[in-house]
């Protein structure tokens, strides 16, 4: 029996749970810092509205962050990228010497945040296709289907093949990238495409492939995209890039990405570590990247807006 424990009862950590707690050799523990999500979860359980029909599960949940816990064997990520130190900081009782973290975060540079309390050879890196929209408490819309990729830093890592053949058994459809770097490039350029724009616009995915305006902003955000991926060592074809990302809209067209949920919850979004990455890479570059660094300011003028300073 593998203990195992996601952090973050958002739509994405909800829509997790909802697969791996149908596997019998998984003990399945759900965190969130809020407690009132966390009673409603242990009361009435999650419900996944999937293709019109609603879908119970039942899975334990706890207020994270009071210590107290026992160390899990997997642990997976599901907080926004800017709360992953003090997340991991608030439950590293979690933590113990031999626990696997998983990171199907959005954004870049995650894992550098995950280093401080486990070695680089333990963190499993992933991407997730799955369009899933909260909906209340442990309620959430699955809008999309799609494939989950993970990697690892360390070539045939054992704890790769274990993630991938738990999460093959629960039902997801997994597949391993012997390339990290490239996957977590290939999911920026996906997320810096889609989430700002439609954060932004106030629209759901499919709407940035239709409107021929959001497409050529796309283009451009994925010209300088690639510019300063092709600065930082990876490589990748333009249209392959542009028809992936015109996929994942068709693939989730119904569905809101993770930034326009934060713009409806009014919470502050992931536009540092998406698309704030890529400008503070192409700085060190002395690469230009007008459209991407206009895109972030943006977002945390409309953050401001709603939020205050």
């Amino acid at each position: 029996m593998l203990n195992t424990a996601i952090l973050g009862a958002g739509a994405m950590g909800c829509l997790y749970a909802s697969y791996l707690c149908k596997s019998p050799e998984i003990s399945l523990l759900l965190l969130d810092h809020k407690a009132d999500k966390v009673d409603s979860i242990n009361k009435n359980g999650l419900l996944m509205i999937e293709n019109d029909q609603e879908v119970h599960f039942s899975v334990p949940a706890k207020v994270s962050g009071r210590g107290g816990q026992e160390p899990v064997d997997i642990l997976l990520i599901f907080v926004k990228a800017h709360q992953t130190y003090a997340a991991l900081k608030a439950n590293r009782s979690l933590i113990g010497p031999k626990t696997i973290v998983v990171s199907l975060q959005n954004g870049m540079g995650n894992y550098l945040e995950i280093v401080k309390f486990v070695p680089l050879d333990r963190i499993v890196i992933g991407t997730s296709n799955h369009n899933s929209t909260l909906l209340g408490s442990g309620h959430f819309l699955h809008a999309a289907d799609g494939k989950t990729i993970i990697g690892a830093f360390s070539k045939d890592s054992p704890h790769v093949e274990l993630v991938r053949s738990i999460f093959d058994s629960c039902g997801l459809d997994i597949s391993v990238s012997n390339d990290v770097r490239v996957l977590i490039w290939r999911k920026l350029l996906v997320n810096m495409s889609i989430n700002p724009l439609t954060m932004l616009l106030e629209v759901k995915n499919g709407f940035i492939q239709t409107d021929r305006h959001s497409w050529d902003i796309v283009r451009q955000i994925v010209d300088e995209g690639l510019t300063v991926a092709k600065a930082d060592g990876v490589e990748f074809d333009r249209e392959e890039i542009l028809d992936l990302v015109r996929k994942i809209c068709v693939l989730t067209r119904s569905g809101c990405s993770s930034m326009y949920q934060d713009r409806i919850h009014k919470r502050r979004t992931e536009i540092d570590f998406i698309n704030g990455s890529v400008v503070s890479l192409a700085r060190k570059h002395g690469i230009a990247v007008p459209v991407n660094a206009l895109l972030v300011q943006l977002v945390h003028a409309v953050e401001d807006s709603l939020i205050g300073e």
